[in-house]
C-alpha cells in the first residue's frame, strides 16, 4: 500500500491552483486526507543500509575440526555487545559445550568474534549472546504490535548468502497455540533463524524462528526477547551446568503450566461406533479422522487422533513439549470372534508414534500392562515411560489402551506426553482413561 501511494506522490502533475470544492452532500464520507509523507517507511534499501550492522551470522563451531557445523542470524540489543538468537540456533553449545562454541561474523566479513552464551529461554526458542567488546549501534526492544496486514522485514543470512532483508506481511497471533508464536506471511529461510522482524521505522516486532514455505514464518514474539534482555543483563557468568539447570527449570515450569491447563477442564468425548473417546482436550490441540476404504478388507478402523502439532527444540535430536493422542476404533462384520481378535492384538502392539530423541538423550521405556475398570468398561492398559539423562524429574510418557467388551469391535487409543514429571503424567493418564465410555 505505502509503495502505491509513493509512486502516485512521484508521478504527479506541476500543482495547479484549483478552485474550492462545494462542500460533500449529506450522508457522502469526507475524502480522507493524504499520509504526509513523513510518516511514511523509508524505501527498503534504506532501512537496509541503516540497520545492517546491527545483525550478525551466528556460526557453531565444532571443536575438534574446528569448523562450522551450522549457521543462524543474531542481532544486537545493548551497547555491551548483547545479541538475541534462536535457543535451536546455539543448542549445540548447551547441550554439548565441550563439542562446540560459537561465534559471530559481523558487517564487512571481517574475523569471527567469539561470543559466550548468557541465558537461555527454550520454551520460547531463543537465547542471548555477548561479544567481549562494545557495539555502536544496537536495537532498542519494545512489545508495541502492529496492525494486522502490516508490512514488515524480515533480516538474516538464508543459506550463507550474506545478510538479506525479506519484505512480508504482520499476521498477527496464531490462534489457538501452545507456544506463542507471531505469523508473518514472507519467506524465511534456514539460515535466517535468530534475526529480526521489523517494521519501516525499524522497530522489531518478533525474531524468526521457523517456516512452514510458500510464503508462511512464524515469528517469537519481541516481548520474549525483552524479559530474556532484562534477565541476561543482571546475570552472573553461567558455566554449563547452569545453563543446563536454567532449561531444566524451564521445561519444567512448562510443563506444569500444560498439566494445570488440561486438568483444569473436564475431558470433552467424541463419539466413535458405539463408544466415546476423548476428544479435542485443549485448544491448543488439532484434531482429524479418517476412515481408508478398501473393499478389499474384511473390518474397518476408523481413526480420530489429536495433536499440539508443536513442540520444544532441545537438540537437533531430541524434540519435548508434545501432547498427542490417537483413537483407532476397529469394527467387523465379517471376521468371527477369533479372527477379530487377532486384528485387535495387533493393533494394540503397534508401537505409536515416538517422540524425537536418541539414547544419549533418555533410557529405555519401562512399562507396566494391567486391566482396569473405568466406570463398568474393561480395559486392558499399559503405561511406559523413559527418563531424560540431562534433565532429571522429566520424562517421555506413552499410554496405550484397549477397551475389551466386545468380540468383533473394540478402541484401541494412544496417548503421547513428552517432558512431563512422573506424578503429571500419570495424572493426565488417569484422566484421559476417565474419557472411555460405551454407549451401548
Amino acid at each position: 500500500m505505502f509503495a502505491f501511494i509513493l509512486a502516485a506522490v512521484l508521478t504527479q502533475s506541476p500543482v495547479v491552483p484549483a478552485a474550492p470544492s462545494p462542500p460533500p452532500a449529506p450522508g457522502t464520507p469526507e475524502a480522507v486526507p493524504a499520509v504526509p509523507l513523513s510518516t511514511l517507511p523509508p524505501a527498503t534499501h534504506e532501512l537496509f543500509q541503516r540497520i545492517e550492522g546491527q545483525v550478525a551470522q551466528v556460526r557453531i563451531i565444532e571443536r575438534r575440526s574446528g569448523t562450522r557445523s551450522s549457521i543462524g542470524s543474531a542481532f544486537f540489543v545493548s551497547a555491551a555487545g548483547h545479541a538475541v538468537t534462536n535457543y535451536h540456533v546455539i543448542s549445540d553449545v548447551v547441550i554439548h559445550p565441550e563439542d562446540y562454541t560459537a561465534e559471530l561474523v559481523l558487517k564487512g566479513g571481517a574475523e569471527p568474534v567469539p561470543v559466550r552464551l548468557v541465558d537461555v529461554d527454550v520454551v520460547h526458542d531463543l537465547a542471548i549472546i555477548q561479544t567481549a567488546t562494545p557495539v555502536q549501534s544496537f536495537f532498542d526492544l519494545d512489545d508495541r504490535e502492529p496492525p494486522q496486514g502490516a508490512r514488515l522485514f524480515a533480516m538474516g543470512n538464508p543459506r550463507d548468502l550474506g545478510t538479506t532483508i525479506v519484505e512480508g506481511t504482520y499476521n498477527g497471533f496464531i490462534h489457538d497455540a501452545l507456544y506463542e508464536r507471531l505469523h508473518f506471511s514472507g519467506a524465511i529461510n534456514p539460515g535466517m533463524s535468530g534475526g529480526p522482524t521489523l517494521t519501516g521505522e525499524g522497530r522489531v516486532v518478533g525474531v524468526n524462528v521457523a517456516t512452514m514455505g510458500n510464503q508462511v514464518g512464524f515469528l517469537v514474539p519481541v516481548k520474549h526477547a525483552r524479559a530474556l534482555l532484562a534477565r541476561a543483563l543482571e546475570a552472573k557468568d553461567s558455566g554449563a551446568q547452569a545453563l543446563l539447570d536454567t532449561v531444566r527449570a524451564q521445561l519444567l515450569d512448562n510443563q506444569q503450566r500444560v498439566t494445570e491447563r488440561l486438568l483444569g477442564a473436564p475431558v470433552p468425548q467424541q463419539t466413535l461406533g458405539s463408544y466415546r473417546v476423548p476428544g479435542r482436550w485443549g485448544t491448543f490441540l488439532k484434531c482429524w479422522g479418517d476412515t481408508p476404504h478398501d473393499p478389499e478388507v474384511p473390518y474397518t478402523v476408523t481413526n480420530y487422533q489429536c495433536s499440539s502439532e508443536e513442540d520444544i527444540f532441545v537438540s537437533s535430536r531430541h524434540r519435548t513439549g508434545v501432547v498427542a493422542f490417537l483413537h483407532q476404533h476397529a469394527t467387523s462384520q465379517k471376521l468371527g470372534a477369533l479372527r477379530f481378535s487377532a486384528l485387535y492384538s495387533a493393533l494394540f502392539s503397534q508401537d505409536p508414534d515416538a517422540v524425537e530423541a536418541t539414547r544419549q538423550d533418555v533410557t529405555n521405556y519401562r512399562c507396566q500392562s494391567e486391566f482396569v475398570d473405568v466406570a463398568g468398561l474393561p480395559v486392558r492398559a499399559a503405561l511406559c515411560m523413559r527418563a531424560y539423562r540431562k534433565f532429571p524429574g522429566l520424562y517421555d510418557l506413552v499410554l496405550r489402551a484397549a477397551t475389551l467388551n466386545g468380540s468383533t469391535s473394540g478402541v484401541d487409543t494412544s496417548l503421547t506426553l513428552a517432558g512431563f514429571t512422573a506424578d503429571n503424567g500419570r495424572k493426565l493418564a488417569r484422566r484421559y482413561l476417565e474419557g472411555l465410555s460405551w454407549t451401548k
